[in-house]
């Protein structure tokens, strides 16, 4: 079934619906129409006051029967089976019949229950549309008329004004089923009109609903009590997806939100700083703003992942830096290369003391790292536009950690598991080449310091909280103390004499570029540098 079908049949069982409960106050008139009448009936009879020319015998009849079916109507309109048009057919002729038989059997010319045919013309008109209706006020016509005809038949009292009258009744039975079909059209068009706006705000509360919790931006809407109203599935997913309940305090979610949030109250024009949102989450950004005036307005807060405003901003300052470094670099390099030689030159000389070598030596060295620190620096600013692909984790880190293997001038062992079979990432192969063999000679060599083995453990997961894959790349050296764990991704930062202190930051750099994290976990024994990369359908455009 299309859409428009199914939207034509909700129009449709909408339309049953509403003459359901039309037809339901309607029964509900015709049983205190019964009761009425069957009061006023022994009323008068405890009166003993008599109509003139009053058949009590089809009268009571009449009155009796339509009050049982009055009652039966209603009974069977609650159980709402069968044919909705049937029963209205059915009720209207029955009460046409009923009202011309009541009129009939009081033997008056004139009688009050005549309006009684208009009211029940009035109401099919209101019921039903069309020819059905027209005819109703047909039948109420006749048979006003074919009384009038009994009454001079049987009593052979012929009256003009009598059947002017009835003319008159007959024409207004016709205006009034006019008039009602074309009140209850405009109804029934008001109602659909209703009903399809109605529906639309329906659809488009759903509609900001899901765009809000499809946003990558986190939404969180709180009260003047710091009570959660609303969040989005970015927001909670980027805190760690933390158990939730209905008007949870803010606190509760996250006492650093929840301090900028009073500082900004203090100070709306203060901008806040970015923070780190759980121990292994993004580093956010948050931002504040009234939803409406007013004292106990709610505030909507917008919490951005600040990785991709940091990686802009890093790429901005890495242009701007990047002539001037390789200018700066290419100055340096050329009386670089000039002392080196020098120095090798003066080395060969046989008139050297061993303490003037050394020193030679030293000079050699220190010329070799001074040059390795040029180069890591014109890689950092050179660095090529980021190429992502989509890659199957298992099959690239095999093919990778077998050429990793294969290139070493020692044996290593490096132990692989991958516990997400078909586990796709988006990254540039040759950068995530870069990092992981920088990651993977200081593991190595670290687990060789400390226990005499070349060991490294990889392990590929992903992360169902976040839905990013992971990379941890453990060794068994000594670990980072936790006064340097904040200094090891700062550029020239290390803890060796011979190193450069350039290779974790380029890494972090690199993975940066590629929107992906590297952060340092400690564990139990050794260290623990893992990769965060990006949702493997997310494009990253840098």
């Amino acid at each position: 079934m299309t859409e428009i079908e199914k939207q034509h049949e909700s129009t449709l069982e909408d339309v049953r619906q509403n003459q359901w409960r039309l037809l339901q106050v309607y029964l509900y008139y015709r049983l205190v129409l019964a009761v009425s009448l069957v009061g006023a009936y022994f009323l008068e009879t405890s009166q003993s006051s008599r109509t003139t020319g009053l058949d009590e015998r089809l009268y009571f009849t009449t009155i009796s029967t339509y009050f049982v079916l009055s009652v039966l109507g209603l009974l069977i309109n609650r159980l709402k089976t069968g044919r909705i048009g049937i029963q209205i057919f059915i009720v209207i002729l029955i009460d046409i019949i009923s009202i011309a038989l009541l009129e009939y059997a009081n033997g008056e010319t004139n009688s009050n229950l005549t309006i009684l045919l208009i009211v029940t013309v009035a109401a099919g008109g209101i019921l039903v549309e069309g020819k059905l209706a027209t005819f109703f006020a047909a039948v109420a016509t006749l048979a006003i008329l074919y009384k009038q005809i009994l009454n001079g038949i049987l009593h052979g009292n012929f009256k003009q004004d009598d059947f002017l009258q009835s003319a008159i009744i007959g024409i207004a039975c016709f205006a009034t089923s006019i008039l009602a079909q074309q009140i209850s059209r405009r109804l029934r068009e008001s109602a659909a009109l209703a009903g399809r706006q109605a529906e639309d705000l329906a659809n488009l509360e759903e509609l900001n609903h899901l765009i809000i919790q499809r946003m990558r931006t986190g939404i969180v809407v709180v009260n003047q009590e710091n009570h959660i109203v609303l969040i989005n599935e970015a927001c909670w997913k980027m805190f760690g997806m933390p158990s939730m309940s209905k008007h949870q305090s803010l606190e509760n979610f996250s006492p650093q939100l929840t301090a900028q949030l009073s500082a900004w109250r203090q100070d709306p024009y203060k901008r806040p700083k970015p923070f780190r949102s759980h121990a292994t989450g993004p580093e956010v950004q948050s931002n504040f703003t009234l939803m409406e005036a007013g004292e106990q307005a709610n505030i909507l807060i917008f919490v951005d992942d600040n990785t991709r405003m940091a990686q802009q901003a890093q790429q901005l300052k890495l242009a701007s830096l990047g002539g001037l470094t390789a200018s700066i670099a290419h100055e340096i390099r050329n009386p670089l290369g000039a002392i080196s030689h020098a120095a090798q030159l003066l080395q060969e000389s046989t008139e050297l003391s061993k303490g003037d070598a050394r020193l030679c030596e030293i000079i050699h060295q220190h010329t070799i790292r001074a040059n390795k620190v040029i180069e890591n620096v014109l890689q950092l600013s050179r660095r090529k536009q980021v190429e992502p692909e989509l890659l199957n984790m298992r099959e690239w880190l095999q093919n990778f950690i077998s050429d990793f293997q294969a290139n070493q001038d020692q044996q290593c062992k490096i132990k692989f598991v991958c516990k997400t079979k078909d586990l796709k990432f988006r990254i540039d192969p040759s950068q995530i080449q870069q990092v992981l063999t920088n990651l993977f000679q200081n593991g190595i060599r670290y687990s060789e310091q400390n226990t005499g083995k070349r060991t490294l453990i990889v392990i590929a997961d992903f992360n169902i909280q976040s839905e990013q894959p992971t990379l941890d790349i453990i060794d068994q050296g000594p670990g980072v103390p936790a006064d340097q764990q904040d200094k090891i991704f700062e550029p020239f930062y290390t803890s060796e004499k011979s190193g450069t202190g350039l290779g974790l930051y380029i890494a972090r750099e690199l993975c940066e570029a590629n929107q992906a994290r590297l952060d340092y976990h400690p564990v139990t024994s050794g260290s623990c540098f893992r990769i965060t990369f990006s949702h493997p359908s997310r494009i990253v455009t840098i």
